[in-house]
């Protein structure tokens, strides 16, 4: 995938506006409509960097350079963004219970 369509996909996934992005990026809203045009440019790395950190995922996801294998699922990012709207407390709480999941206790 382009990086216009992996950066629909992750705003799908996050279910976040391009207004909101914007606001934790500092990048003009027009801006980043110009990165979601398919024959759009790639961004500088700059931004390239501040979108990736903001949506959870490497610039390399969004550029299209990892393998499909290193790639989140939807669900995943749906669960990694809810978790990180929890208080600090409650994540504690949640990666507990995961971990006594998975180790069968």
């Amino acid at each position: 995938m382009e990086f216009n369509e992996n950066l629909h996909y992750l705003l799908d996934c996050h279910d976040m506006k391009i207004k909101e992005l914007s606001a934790k990026t500092g990048i003009s809203e027009h801006t980043i409509k110009s990165y979601l045009k398919e024959s759009s440019a790639e961004p500088k790395v700059t931004n390239a960097v501040k979108i990736a950190r903001a949506l959870g995922v490497t610039v390399e996801y969004l550029a299209g350079e990892e393998s499909k294998a290193e790639k989140f699922s939807a669900r995943q990012l749906k669960l990694l963004s809810s978790y990180e709207k929890l208080k600090p407390h409650e994540q504690k709480a949640v990666s507990l219970l995961i971990e006594e999941l998975v180790n069968g206790k």
